[in-house]
C-alpha cells in the first residue's frame, strides 16, 4: 500500500458510510458511494501541508433555520427565498441552468413539488448547507468550485445554489460562500443520510476543488491542528443546536459569572481522550515526515515535523477556560486600579518613638 494511500486513509478515518443514499428501510446502498468521484491520492497529505503553511481553512457546514418551518415543501420553499434573496439573486440548477426573478424560482418550486413533495411533512425534504471561504477569496472561485463539489457530490439529486457575498451575522465580516439545497430524495427515492464525518469529508472535498481553482486552503480537523475542542457543556450545545442562540449566550454568560464568584475555574470535560488523541496524531506525523525523507520529500517531511512540534506544544485549555481566564484577568486588572494611591501626606515616616518619657 503506497504512502499517500495509508495517509489518507487515516486521515479521513476511512470508511464513512452516511454519504451513501438511504432507501426508505434506512439500509445503507453499497452502489452509492461507488458513483461518486474517487478523492485524488495525496488529498490527506495535501491538507495536512496546507494547515502546516497556515493557509485558511474552508468551512461546510449544515445550519439550522432561524426561522419558519424547515420542514415539508414550506420548508424548502423558504429556504429558497432565503437563498435567491427572494428572487434578487441568480440561482443555478444541477443542470447549470440559471435561474432570475421570483417567477422563475416558483416555476422550479413547482417542478420539484411534482416529485411528490407534501406541503406539510414532518421530515426534512431539502438539505441546506453551506460552503464557505474567508475574506478575501475570489467569489468567483467559491461558486465555481461549489458547483463541482455538488455536482461530483451529489448525482441524480436535485439540488440549486446562489452565491452570497454577505452575512446575517453583524460579528462576521462579510466573506464568499454559497448556499447549497438540496432535495433529500434522489431519483430512485433513496434519502440522503449525512453524519459527523461526512461533513469532514465534505470540507476535504471542498478544499480540492478551491485548489483547483487556483486558491490555497486546507482541510483539517481541530484536532489535526493542536486545537482543544470547544467543550462546551452538552446543555448549551442543545440549546444552540434547537436554534436558541440568544438562549445559549445569555446561559454562558450566567455560566461564566457564577464560575468568578466561586473562583471555580471550568474543567477540560475530556482532557484524558484528547491527551490520548493528541498523542497518536503526533506519532503519527512522525511516521509520514521519516517515510517522506526516506523517499526525498525532504521539504515536505520538515513541514510536517514542524506542523508535529506546534500540535506537541499547543496546550489544551477550552474555550471555557480561555473566556474565564481573560475576565479574572479584567477583573483583577480592575480591582488594582481601585486601590487608592498613597497619599503625599503620608510618606512621612512615622515619628521615633520618645524613650526618654
Amino acid at each position: 500500500m503506497s504512502l499517500h494511500k495509508n495517509i489518507d486513509d487515516w486521515f479521513l478515518g476511512y470508511k464513512t458510510r452516511a454519504v451513501q443514499a438511504k432507501n426508505s428501510g434506512g439500509m445503507a446502498l453499497g452502489s452509492r458511494r461507488k458513483s461518486l468521484t474517487p478523492l485524488k491520492p495525496g488529498s490527506g497529505l495535501a491538507n495536512l501541508r496546507a494547515a502546516a503553511l497556515k493557509q485558511p481553512e474552508v468551512m461546510v457546514k449544515i445550519p439550522r433555520r432561524k426561522s419558519g418551518s424547515s420542514n415539508g415543501m414550506k420548508g424548502v420553499r423558504n429556504h429558497l427565498d432565503y437563498i435567491s434573496r427572494n428572487g434578487k439573486l441568480t440561482v443555478e440548477t444541477q443542470d447549470g441552468e440559471k435561474i432570475d426573478g421570483k417567477k422563475d424560482v416558483n416555476d422550479m418550486l413547482k417542478q420539484w413539488q411534482r416529485l411528490r413533495i407534501p406541503e406539510e411533512s414532518k421530515h426534512k425534504e431539502a438539505l441546506n448547507i453551506v460552503l464557505s471561504m474567508p475574506q478575501g477569496t475570489p467569489p468567483q472561485a467559491v461558486l465555481d468550485a461549489a458547483r463541482e463539489f455538488a455536482r461530483e457530490q451529489f448525482p441524480g439529486h436535485q439540488y440549486a445554489f446562489a452565491l452570497h457575498t454577505d452575512t446575517d451575522n453583524p460579528d462576521e465580516p462579510a466573506h464568499p460562500h454559497v448556499h447549497l439545497c438540496v432535495l433529500m430524495r434522489n431519483q430512485f427515492g433513496q434519502r440522503l443520510n449525512p453524519r459527523k464525518n461526512d461533513l469532514f469529508e465534505w470540507r476535504v472535498r471542498f478544499a480540492e476543488k478551491m485548489r483547483e481553482q487556483g486558491v490555497p486552503c486546507a482541510a483539517t480537523k481541530r484536532q489535526h491542528r493542536g486545537i482543544t475542542p470547544k467543550g462546551e457543556p452538552s446543555i448549551l450545545r442543545a440549546m444552540r443546536q434547537r436554534g436558541h442562540a440568544g438562549d445559549v449566550h445569555k446561559a454562558q454568560a450566567q455560566e461564566l459569572m457564577t464560575a468568578l464568584a466561586d473562583s471555580d475555574r471550568p474543567k477540560h470535560p475530556f482532557l484524558q481522550e484528547a491527551m490520548q488523541t493528541r498523542g497518536i496524531i503526533i506519532e503519527e506525523y512522525g511516521l509520514i515526515a521519516k517515510e517522506l525523507y526516506k523517499m526525498g520529500h525532504k521539504t515536505e517531511a520538515r513541514i510536517i515535523s514542524k506542523l508535529a512540534r506546534e500540535v506537541n506544544e499547543a496546550d489544551f485549555t477550552t474555550r471555557a477556560q480561555h473566556s474565564y481566564d481573560a475576565a479574572a484577568a479584567h477583573l483583577q486588572r480592575r480591582d488594582n486600579s481601585q486601590i487608592p494611591e498613597p497619599s503625599a501626606n503620608n510618606n512621612h515616616a512615622p515619628p521615633e518613638p520618645d524613650i526618654d518619657r
